[in-house]
């Protein structure tokens, strides 16, 4: 693969953790669902999109595209799934024609809850952005960016106090495997560092933390929130 690593998480659930440089950026994934494949999330690229179609497709044909949110690096690749249902809430949908994005728009909405031929795609409002959905599929929870591991999140189009009650919502369903939206595949012993570092970005005392990732994002996140 050239823009992403894939990684089998659980019998039924692949992960395609984003590589450096390439046409990824955001990380991706898809679960197998009797006869077919859901995929969650479509990079920055189309050229990233059409590799992660053919690798789901090894699996099994494709029947739907999950968007978690409205950002580039996890919708911009939609045009490789342009002839099955694209998934996202009502609201991620808005934002994209809101903000004049050049993508195929998603094709079905959801307002908090739609099961996917034994999958379920939720969502608990806005925290990364006004509007994120995650997809849960046994125990494994493919979260686009309401969780980052080992990487800064970006803070400055969501709403910081409700992305903390969704972490503690996430938190106790115990989770065995987290697809993140950055960073390696992760589990629920990594929602609590993120837990802190965006408590102490709302408290003013976050710094930069030593290893993670886009640590420019860090000044970013700080200038974001400053009133």
């Amino acid at each position: 693969m050239d823009h992403f690593r894939l990684e089998q998480v659980a019998d039924d659930a692949w992960s395609a953790i984003a590589l450096p440089d390439t046409g990824a950026v955001g990380n991706a994934g898809f679960i197998r669902v009797g006869e077919n494949t859901i995929v969650f999330d479509t990079f920055v690229s189309t050229a990233a999109a059409d590799e992660l179609r053919i690798a789901a497709e090894v699996v099994a044909p494709v029947a739907y595209a999950i968007n978690s949110h409205w950002h580039g690096d996890h919708v911009n690749g939609n045009k490789s799934f342009d002839d099955v249902p694209i998934v996202s809430t009502e609201r991620t949908r808005e934002l994209l024609e809101e903000h004049g994005r050049d993508v195929v728009l998603p094709t079905t909405v959801f307002a908090e809850r739609l099961e996917l031929d034994g999958a379920v795609v939720e969502t608990l409002g806005g925290g990364h952005t006004e509007s994120d959905a995650f997809l849960w599929f046994e125990d494994s929870v493919f979260t686009g960016d309401l969780v980052v591991v080992e990487s800064h999140p970006w803070v400055g189009h969501g709403d910081v106090e409700h992305w903390l009650e969704i972490l503690d919502a996430f938190e106790p369903r115990r989770p065995r495997v987290i697809v993140p939206g950055h960073g390696p595949v992760g589990s629920v012993e990594d929602i609590p560092p993120l837990r802190r570092y965006l408590q102490a970005l709302l408290d003013g005392t976050a710094s930069a933390v030593d290893g993670w990732a886009f640590a420019d994002g860090h000044e970013r996140n700080v200038e974001a929130l400053r009133p």
